[in-house]
């Protein structure tokens, strides 16, 4: 029979958490373009770092739209140096903040470091805070990013092919946006006129989106403006750019009806013109429907947007079936430890989860012959069902790469399914006990489980979150000197129990300084298994990792002051651990002593 202690979580999702700002984004941004401009001088590539002209009318949903760009391109430069695809998600269904942005930025600049090889250069990169940017600023700084990519690729911008793609992707979304409004015949493609010039897609470019403008008049949404056309060389890069710009208002629109469905950008067979552009920009500028007021508008309300338990939960059931399908290929019949179930869990706990299951999936990713990819961290902010849906979509994306390396090619994302089987009913506690069995199906197929290394590895992570705690605390720098320079004297054959207990009294001590905070109370049930292995303190500490999380932001703690190591401890022991826990109650212990205190 299971043992389990009963502890109290404190949480409180009213906080007011630290919200991003452009400037914080272009502070992040001009990391990952230090970052590139050391890949093209490690490729040999001499010419300047392309420069862009300053930008207009820019909001959060086209940064996103250009962030996803160059996620593309990085996907592009791993295919092309046989290092294999990542998941590229989809533009986000909601309204898109700066701190959408900045994560998606992080994600770009971790992306990248895996190419760099000299540890020297990225340990003295520095995060240099700007100010008073605006998301037109970021704009340009990620589309000279994003141009800068074109010659590490070995190319000079989009071609006429990679438009035409585009294009036929917006014809798809304004497809689906007349058939939200029961517009089902279509009408007549328009002819082809041959012997045009970008500067004619990009015209038509405009035009749609001059009639795009007048759906959103229509719709009561502040419409966005149309740019003044330039008097320059258009090249088909320029055109790209101005169709990905109407794929962002697309997406508002979609929003505003409170629909959601996506489309893949397809392969094209041949190559393509701009005339073969701008007769697909045409055609779409006809279908675009106006949403006269004269005519019903056929809406739904946006809440229903909103990712609940229940979604996540059916994305986690697709999983769990790709995983056996992918056990089965590869002919392993040992079944995953079922899991035990752990009631009165939150949002923030099951992305924990869904993060530990995605470092997994990358982790066979690697076992199956693909270079190293960002694993995510979790953000220092309120996690919704929103935030995990986004996070298991991703995880989703990972393993169906990994079947179609595996062979079974028939395999598609999740989000592209138009036969979703959403249950009622769920809580984040039935999240996280699939994300657990999902992270045990992948210990079988990865054949190992969490070793000593990588729980001494999540208990430096809490480590350098308690002294960032402690510094915004102001407790004395020297006070927390003295006790990460003090030699812990264990017995020196620490088990994984030893370590366990510990972590529940650890975990304590969390609650009673949140309680000192006079944040709010939930119940918790951690189980204690019958075998305690790393793989049950690694758990453990993962719930501690998410108490902590809550009170940083409670606290409104900056998270880039936190950099975290680069590399996996080695050679660690239950014993190592142990001291490490202990060292973590013993700072938690200087919030008590009225001497350890600045003045």
């Amino acid at each position: 029979m299971k043992r389990v202690f009963y502890i109290f979580l404190i949480l409180n999702f009213a906080l007011a958490y630290k919200i991003k700002t452009p400037s914080d984004v272009y502070s992040y941004a001009m990391l990952l373009k230090k970052k590139v401009e050391y890949l093209r001088k490690q490729a040999g590539i001499t010419t300047p770092f392309p420069k862009v002209p300053p930008q207009h009318n820019k909001f959060p949903r086209h940064v996103i739209q250009k962030a996803l760009e160059i996620l593309s391109k990085i996907n592009l430069y791993r295919e092309s140096k046989g290092y294999g695809e990542i998941f590229i998600p989809p533009y986000p269904a909601r309204e898109i903040t700066p701190s959408d942005v900045y994560e998606m930025v992080k994600r770009l600049d971790a992306e990248v470091t895996p190419f760099i090889k000299n540890r020297t250069f990225l340990e003295n990169l520095k995060l240099i805070h700007y100010s008073n940017k605006t998301p037109n600023d970021v704009y340009q700084l990620l589309w000279s990013i994003s141009l800068a990519f074109d010659n590490l690729l070995g190319i000079h911008g989009y071609t006429p092919t990679d438009v035409y793609a585009l294009s036929q992707k917006l014809i798809e979304t304004v497809k689906f946006i007349r058939q939200t409004q029961n517009m089902y015949n279509l009408p007549k493609k328009p002819s082809k006129i041959p012997n045009l010039h970008p500067n004619h897609a990009l015209y038509a470019s405009y035009d749609f989106l001059n009639k795009l403008r007048t759906s959103e008049k229509h719709l009561w949404i502040d419409p966005t403006e149309v740019p003044k056309k330039p008097h320059r060389v258009i090249t088909p890069t320029d055109v790209y750019d101005s169709l990905q710009y109407n794929i962002a208002e697309l997406q508002r629109i979609k929003y505003r009806l409170g629909v959601e469905r996506y489309f893949k950008l397809k392969p094209v067979k041949g190559s393509k013109t701009p005339s073969d552009v701008v007769q697909n920009i045409k055609y779409a500028t006809i279908l675009m429907p106006t949403f006269d007021f004269d005519k019903p508008l056929i809406q739904y309300p946006i809440s229903s947007l909103q990712k609940t338990p229940n979604n996540v939960f059916a994305v986690t059931q697709v999983i769990l079936k790709k995983l056996n399908i992918l056990k089965s290929l590869k002919g392993i019949e040992q079944k995953p430890k079922n899991p035990p179930y752990i009631a009165g869990l939150k949002p923030i706990h099951a992305y924990q989860k869904a993060i530990e299951a995605t470092e997994k999936a990358i982790r066979l990713k690697v076992q199956m012959g693909f270079y190293p990819s960002e694993v995510p961290t979790e953000p220092l902010r309120e996690i919704t069902p929103n935030e995990v849906y986004e996070m298991v979509i991703r995880l989703d994306g990972i393993v169906t790469i990994l079947l179609h390396k595996a062979g079974y090619k028939k395999a598609e994302e999740y989000i592209y399914y138009t036969n979703k089987e959403i249950p009622t009913g769920k809580k984040p506690s039935d999240v996280y006990h699939n994300l657990w069995l999902i992270s045990n199906t992948l210990d079988v197929l990865l054949a190992s489980e969490y070793t000593p290394n990588e729980t001494f590895a999540i208990s430096n992570r809490i480590k350098l979150k308690i002294l960032s705690l402690l510094h915004k605390l102001k407790i004395k720098p020297q006070k927390i000197k003295s006790i990460l320079n003090t030699k812990i004297e264990v017995d020196t054959s620490k088990t994984p129990n030893d370590v366990f207990n510990l972590t529940i009294k650890l975990y304590q001590q969390i609650k009673n300084i949140q309680k000192r905070m006079n944040m709010t109370e939930t119940n918790i049930i951690i189980p204690k298994e019958k075998i305690i292995t790393p793989n049950t303190v690694y758990n453990a500490l993962r719930i501690i990792n998410a108490s902590i999380n809550e009170i940083l932001i409670y606290k409104d703690v900056d998270d880039t002051s936190i950099i975290y190591p680069m590399d996996m401890p080695k050679n660690k022991t239950p014993t190592d651990v142990y001291k490490n826990v202990k060292k973590l109650q013993m700072l938690l212990n200087l919030l008590y002593k009225d001497n350890d205190y600045e003045n």
